[in-house]
Order: C-alpha cells, then sequence, then structure tokens
C-alpha cells in the first residue's frame, strides 16, 4: 500500500470510528448497522462470541443505551494493514453512561468505564467510495469499570 493511500484508509477508519460514538451518544440507531460488516462477530475478552451480525449488534446497543445519556471517546488509535486487505486496529476508550432508570439486562445506574476496543476492518464494496470500510470484529476489553449500582 503506498504511503498516501494508507494514510488515506487510516483517516477513512477514524472517521468510521468517530461515527460509531456519536451515532451511539446520539441515539442515531437507523444509521448505525451501516458501519459494521454484515457478518460482525462481537467478541468477548475471553475470546467467545457474544453476537454476530451488524444489525443484531447495532439492536443490542439500542436496547442497552435507548434510555441513557452516554458519552463515548477513542483515543491513541493504533491501526495496522494486513497482507489481505483488511486493517486491525486498537483504540484506548472510556465511556461514561447513566440510565434514566437502570439497564435493562445488568440493573446499572451508571457506569464509568476505560479500556481499548480491539477491531478488525475490512472494506465493503457496495459502500460509497469515501466511506467503504467497516468494523468486522468487535472486542472491548476494560482495565478499569466503575459501577454505580
Amino acid at each position: 500500500m503506498d504511503p498516501i493511500t494508507r494514510l488515506m484508509a487510516i483517516e477513512e477508519i477514524r472517521a468510521l470510528k468517530a461515527r460509531y460514538f456519536r451515532f451511539i451518544d446520539t441515539k442515531l440507531w437507523d444509521r448505525l448497522p451501516d458501519l459494521f460488516t454484515v457478518d460482525l462477530r462481537v467478541i468477548t475478552p475471553e475470546g467467545k462470541i457474544w453476537i454476530e451480525g451488524g444489525a443484531a449488534y447495532a439492536a443490542s446497543l439500542k436496547y442497552g443505551l435507548e434510555r441513557a445519556v452516554s458519552c463515548h471517546q477513542g483515543f491513541s488509535h493504533e491501526i495496522e494493514f494486513l497482507p489481505d486487505g483488511t486493517a486491525r486496529g486498537i483504540w484506548a476508550m472510556q465511556d461514561i453512561i447513566t440510565w434514566e432508570d437502570r439497564h435493562p439486562r445488568e440493573g446499572w445506574k451508571a457506569i464509568n468505564g476505560n479500556g481499548h476496543y480491539h477491531e478488525t476492518y475490512r472494506i465493503d464494496k457496495n459502500a460509497s467510495p469515501r466511506q467503504n470500510w467497516r468494523i468486522a470484529t468487535l472486542s472491548l476489553t476494560r482495565l478499569k469499570l466503575d459501577i454505580d449500582k
């Protein structure tokens, strides 16, 4: 990959991750599935598949966060390109979330977490040329999670 193409791809992936955070925090649920591959896999820190499918993951985020105020931030991205044309990224993150009542599954009132997103990305040939990278796998590892019950 030539240096200009590489830099452009890094910027596309950075914008993709920024949209991910913004779409969640501003509750743009109908646009969220477009950020993922159809066969997205969300993987637990233990390496097990938690959920499959971009639409299913978007629906789970809506279920858990629709009645919450959330603020997600991503920092210090590391992006590398693999020989097969995919990319791999790690993002330091912080999320601060307060639910109107409680998280519908976990029962939390609020959380403040820090950790890392570990992701892979793939080009979607059917997407617009300026927004063609999609999140293909996603795993969130936490270094710290403060929970208000």
